[in-house]
C-alpha cells in the first residue's frame, strides 16, 4: 500500500483497479504517485480504473492535466477512469482549467508575434498548426512536402549539420515499454545539458521526446512489449537533434484542423495534444516512414 494511495483490485475480467487518496496526503506527492501507478497499470495491461478524489480539496493544474491525460490513455486502450467524490475545489478546477496556458509555455510578447504574423504558406503555418502523426497506422509514403532527401547517419542528412564543426552522437536502445520512457527522457536530458541547452527548454525537450516515444508504443507497436525503441542524439555548438527510430507501422502525415485546446478539453478531446506539444517544444520536426530502415522522427532545436 502506498502511504498517500490506498489500492483495490478487482478479480475481473476486466480487472478494476480502484484507488483512493488519504486524507491530508500532499498533491503534489499525490500527482508524483498517481503518474506512477498509471504507468505500472497500462504497461500490465490494465486499464479500468475507479478513483475516489473525496480527500483532494486543493488541486493544481499538474492533477488536472494528469486526469485528462490518463483518462485518454485508458480509454484510447478500451478502457476508462470512472471518478468518485470530486469535491467542489476540484469541480471548479478541471471547469476552469486553462489548457493554452498548461500546454503553451510561451511569453505574451511570443503568442502575440504567432497571431500577428500571417504565415506565406498555410501548411507552414507557425507552431499552433499541427502535423498529426498520431492517427491509425497506415503505411504510406511521405506527403511530397515534408520530402527533405535521402537519410544518412542514422535519419539526418546533411542540411540538418554544419559539415565543418565536430558533430557528437550518442544512441541508445529500450524494449518499447511506457515504464522504459523515463530512460529515453532522462538520455536526452542528460546530452542536452552537456550541449549548453537552457533548462527551460529542456524540460520541454523533455516531454516532447516522452511523446515522441509514447507515440511508437501506442501506435507503431500497438502496444506490443516485444519490440525496440531506438533514440539518438547529434549536436553541435548550434544544433542539437534527437532522432527516434522504430521498425512498426509509419503513420499517415496530414494536417489536421485547427485545434481549440480549451474547447478539447472541455468536450474530453485529448487526441492530438502530444503533437502540439512536440510542435511547441522544437523548432523543426520532420517524419520519415521507411519499411526497409524504419522509421524515424526526427526533431531539431536550435541552440543559437
Amino acid at each position: 500500500m502506498s502511504p498517500l494511495l490506498q489500492f483495490q483490485f478487482s478479480d475481473g475480467p476486466p480487472q478494476v483497479v480502484r484507488i483512493g487518496v488519504n486524507k491530508n496526503a500532499p498533491v503534489r506527492e499525490v500527482v508524483l504517485q498517481l503518474e506512477s501507478a498509471f504507468e505500472q497499470s497500462f504497461s500490465r495491461q490494465i486499464v479500468h480504473f475507479v478513483l475516489d478524489l473525496g480527500e483532494v480539496h486543493s488541486p493544481s493544474d499538474e492533477l488536472v492535466a494528469l486526469l485528462i491525460s490518463a483518462t485518454y490513455r485508458s480509454r484510447h486502450l478500451k478502457g476508462d477512469i470512472h471518478y468518485e467524490n470530486v469535491s467542489a475545489p476540484l469541480r471548479k478546477k478541471l471547469t476552469t482549467f486553462d489548457a493554452l496556458s498548461y500546454l503553451v509555455e510561451e511569453t505574451p510578447t511570443l503568442v502575440l508575434q504567432d497571431q500577428a504574423l500571417p504565415p506565406a504558406n498555410p501548411e507552414e503555418e507557425l507552431p499552433s498548426t499541427l502535423v498529426e502523426i498520431a492517427e491509425p497506422p497506415v503505411v504510406k509514403a511521405l506527403a511530397d512536402d515534408m520530402s527533405c532527401g535521402v537519410l544518412i547517419n542514422n535519419g539526418m542528412n546533411s542540411n540538418h549539420l554544419l559539415e565543418d564543426e565536430d558533430i557528437r552522437s550518442y544512441s541508445t536502445r529500450v524494449e518499447s515499454k511506457v515504464g522504459k520512457l523515463y530512460e529515453l527522457c532522462d538520455f536526452v536530458v542528460h546530452h542536452a545539458r552537456l550541449a549548453g541547452m537552457k533548462e527551460k527548454e529542456i524540460g520541454k525537450i523533455r516531454i516532447a521526446v516522452y511523446e515522441a516515444c509514447l507515440n511508437v508504443i501506442e501506435h507503431a507497436y500497438h502496444s506490443n512489449p516485444e519490440n525496440w525503441i531506438d533514440l539518438s542524439v547529434h549536436y553541435t555548438s548550434e544544433k542539437f537533434i534527437i532522432v527516434v527510430q522504430d521498425q512498426g507501422l509509419s503513420f499517415e502525415l496530414k494536417p489536421p484542423p485547427e485545434l481549440d485546446l480549451q474547447e478539447a478539453v472541455k468536450e474530453r478531446r485529448t487526441g492530438g495534444f502530444g503533437i502540439h506539444i512536440m510542435r511547441r517544444s522544437v523548432d523543426q520536426l520532420e517524419y520519415h516512414p521507411d519499411g526497409v530502415y524504419g522509421n524515424r522522427l526526427i526533431m531539431i532545436k536550435n541552440l543559437r
